[in-house]
């Protein structure tokens, strides 16, 4: 596939790829925030026969289920698809459920749309991190990921004040053009994608070793006998070769204790989606408008701007996460108008809870290579290098001999 050489090598090709995903994540953001400003415009209701908050709700939050479902999607896709593709597909969903959003004259048309952009959102959004985790030096890879929550937040706060702006234009165009402008952020991370290196670690499994050491080189700018390369690969290849030595993962063993606590893994990342939905931070992002409007009086206009404001105070730490977003969003609008300020009570209590759960059973991974972090999991918690024997410096690059230290 053709890959345009423009970001260069080193510095300039990691912040490229940090850029891309950064904005990829500012759309995911910009999808989140940008309801929160239509549920409430006249015509758009008009649109969907003045429904009741339950079925708001729904309107709201299907998008959440679909990505749900895009995740289910992604789980059969994205290693077949590899990075790259992956985007290009991703990005593919997302533009036709926003077009079909921008024209859509029904609430079945708003329903359908809604779900086919979710489930572009819920592919992207397992792509990118595990991309930009996978091309970052470990010490920095805490910063380069948690700046992806930043960029959903940037994109919360693009999402309201946009639709504040759209507040004093009258007809549907005020709540259609907001829809339709993430048509533009899919565009750029298309285009952006093509001068993209892919994903190293899916080519080594590939049997493409030798691309995927080309990538290791241009991403750090070293040369392929760089003590660095030469260790990230040798770490890449133990772990293929365990992955290899487990053979085919089935469901069922997500029950069992295996090697690597896979079930264990799977509950923690579980859990931290939970805690952070039932936290209620989907209730900010999605509903801060309605809430003040309905819950604390304010007008209408003057919701709408202090909702821009509250966004850009979130902004560094707003991030959601889609069944449990699907479910806090479809209850929102029912718990702001009958449970009102005894619902916080709720999210209150939650919060308090995960405290515990978070210090006693999260481990730390700050400053450990992916291959590092399986060990956590392990029997033998520490984690083990691997140095090279012997290497071949023919033009084709051949597997190493690898040996572990004692």
């Amino acid at each position: 596939m053709v890959k345009l050489n423009v970001y260069g090598r080193g510095l300039s090709l990691r912040m490229a790829i940090m850029l891309t995903c950064q904005v990829a994540f500012v759309l995911f953001g910009y999808n989140q925030g940008v309801f929160s400003g239509i549920v409430g415009n006249q015509n758009f209701l008009a649109l969907v026969h003045n429904p009741s908050s339950a079925v708001i709700g729904i309107i709201v939050g299907i998008y959440n289920l679909g990505c749900f479902a895009g995740t289910i999607v992604a789980f059969m896709t994205n290693d077949k698809l590899g990075f790259r593709r992956t985007m290009w597909f991703s990005m593919a969903w997302i533009m036709v459920g926003a077009t079909v959003q921008t024209c859509a004259y029904s609430r079945t048309q708003l329903l359908v749309s809604r779900f086919v952009t979710g489930i572009g959102t819920g592919v992207m959004s397992t792509a990118v991190p595990v991309y930009q985790s996978e091309l970052c030096d470990a010490r920095k890879r805490g910063m380069y990921v948690c700046s992806q929550p930043l960029a959903v937040g940037v994109g919360i706060v693009l999402a309201y004040w946009f639709d504040y702006g759209m507040s004093f234009v009258d007809g549907p165009v005020n709540w259609r053009l907001p829809i339709a402008c993430q048509l533009i952020f899919a565009l750029v991370v298309i285009l952006m994608v093509f001068g993209l290196p892919e994903n190293p670690r899916w080519l080594f499994r590939r049997g493409r070793n030798e691309e995927g050491l080309r990538v290791l080189c241009d991403v750090y700018d070293r040369t392929i006998d760089d003590p660095k390369i030469v260790q990230d690969s040798q770490e890449i290849f133990k772990a293929i070769e365990m992955d290899n030595l487990r053979g085919e993962y089935r469901w069922s063993q997500l029950f069992k204790k295996d090697e690597l606590h896979t079930g264990r893994r799977v509950l923690l990342a579980y859990g931290l989606q939970f805690m952070n939905q039932m936290g209620g931070v989907n209730i900010i992002v999605t509903y801060v408008t309605t809430v003040l409007e309905v819950n604390v009086g304010m007008g209408k206009q003057l919701s709408l701007l202090l909702g821009g404001v509250i966004q850009v105070i979130q902004a560094i730490g707003v991030s959601a996460n889609w069944l449990w977003n699907f479910f806090v969003a479809m209850i929102g609008p029912t718990l702001i108008k009958d449970l009102q300020w005894k619902g916080y009570v709720i999210f209150m209590c939650l919060n308090l809870a995960f405290v515990p759960l978070i210090y006693f059973f999260y481990p730390e991974t700050a400053n450990m290579s992916l291959e590092q972090i399986d060990y956590l999991f392990t029997d033998n918690k520490r984690p083990q290098v691997f140095r090279l024997n012997s290497y071949d410096r023919n033009d084709e690059w051949k597997q190493p001999i690898v040996r572990e230290d004692a």
